[in-house]
């Protein structure tokens, strides 16, 4: 690339401060950046183990240049880790930057630990470049709140509720998922993506991933209607995104056609159905909800869908295998572990002497457990729990034991 030539639906190979550094100020309406976390992950190019202040120093950086080929109604999202979190934040008031959100991605299939609490979140820091100037399409973000989906109040705004700021809607995307490229460790999920997009920018509008990595961003803004812009320091990387984004087809103006929805209106579907939380089966019958999901897909999708056409399709859906799985839809069913296969636990239970002293006991179970009973000794009386039954007559011997009556 020479000069300030700047090509929209292009992925660019290269330093990302040399490059933004040739291109024309304020000419980008939404950034999106997942930078390397500093944690040591090991990447095709980049070295993710700088000191802290070089790292702190690289981030204002490439913020400032990002914070530059932003309109002055742009958005500025950066994903990051807990380490550099607080920087983050404390670079964007310094560049003059206004926070609207400080997200939290939490998910589920966190990284296992043994000293500390396991991670299982992401921050992701809303900034917009002027605090009063702005996209936010926050139509296009609704779905049913718990005054629809529990109560049918019909009192509750017909347009639904917005996200709130701790988004747990999207799982990683794990090795196994149909989603992955498979080419980069670092893939973002895509309707996390999209949900991004569509709050902050509209079709046609230029969207800059200056991390693209594995290609999620441009991938959601291409399938949207937007255009794209992605730089990766990779050669590997920008080629592979290249190559899914070939496979990746503008679906923003797509209507359905003979009863068949595109898949991106059932993409939004299944979102919308996560964002709700209720399960298919109390869905169904909700009218009240129901209409809410027809007016949210519409909005999303722009095309009117019926409540008629999202219950039949909902019930398509439900009866595939890939249908999305709500932690509160699978029924508990208890383990027998005493007749499956599986672990099995075996109890010892100790026929302790009430004046068994511990070590005594201890030292049973070191001669491998009670020893068996001698065949002159008659069998001890079962001894009562809890409060003895006050009773008439003479008290008995100590040592004996009084038959229970009634």
């Amino acid at each position: 690339m020479k000069g300030n030539k700047m090509q929209p639906n292009t992925i660019y190979c290269g330093d990302v401060l040399q490059l933004l550094a040739t291109w024309p100020a304020g000419s980008v309406d939404l950034v999106f950046a997942d930078p390397p976390f500093n944690i040591g992950y090991v990447y095709d190019k980049y070295r993710d183990d700088r000191p802290d202040e070089e790292y702190v120093e690289w981030s204002r950086d490439w913020m400032r240049a990002c914070q530059r080929v932003l309109k002055p109604t742009g958005s500025f999202y950066i994903a990051i880790g807990d380490e550099f979190a607080a920087d983050i934040r404390v670079i964007g008031r310094e560049l003059g930057l206004h926070l609207r959100n400080w997200i939290i991605w939490h998910y589920t299939f966190g990284q296992n630990t043994k000293a500390k609490f396991c991670r299982a979140h992401t921050h992701i820091f809303y900034f917009v470049k002027d605090a009063e100037r702005f996209t936010f399409n926050d139509r296009l973000l609704r779905f049913p709140s718990a005054r629809h989906t529990e109560y049918q109040d019909l009192r509750a705004s017909p347009l639904g509720r917005l996200p709130d700021d701790v988004w747990d809607e999207f799982p990683r995307v794990c090795g196994t998922f149909r989603e992955r490229a498979g080419f980069h460790g670092c893939q973002m999920p895509e309707a996390l993506l999209q949900r991004i997009v569509l709050a902050s920018s509209n079709p046609g509008d230029l969207v800059l991933d200056p991390f693209v990595g594995s290609g999620t961003t441009a991938a959601a803004a291409k399938r949207t209607g937007r255009r794209y812009i992605g730089i990766d320091l990779s050669p590997e990387y920008a080629e592979q995104t290249r190559r899914r984004l070939a496979a990746v087809r503008d679906e923003s103006r797509a209507r359905p056609e003979g009863g068949v929805w595109p898949a991106l209106h059932v993409d939004h579907l299944l979102q919308i159905y996560r964002e709700t939380g209720v399960t298919l089966n109390n869905l169904i019958g909700n009218e009240v909800a129901l209409r809410v999901i027809a007016g949210a897909l519409a909005a999303r999708s722009g095309h009117p869908y019926s409540v008629d056409e999202v219950r039949a399709r909902f019930e398509e859906l439900g009866r595939k295998p890939g249908f999305p799985k709500l932690p509160n839809d699978t029924p508990f069913a208890p383990r027998d572990h005493r007749t499956k296969e599986g672990k099995r636990y075996v109890r010892t239970k100790l026929l302790q002497n009430p004046r068994r002293t511990a070590k005594q006991s201890l030292r049973m179970l070191a001669r491998g457990g009670p020893r068996p009973p001698d065949a002159n000794t008659p069998p001890a009386e079962p001894r009562r729990r809890g409060r003895p039954r006050k009773h008439a007559g003479p008290v008995p011997a100590s040592g004996a034991v009084r038959e229970a009556t009634g």
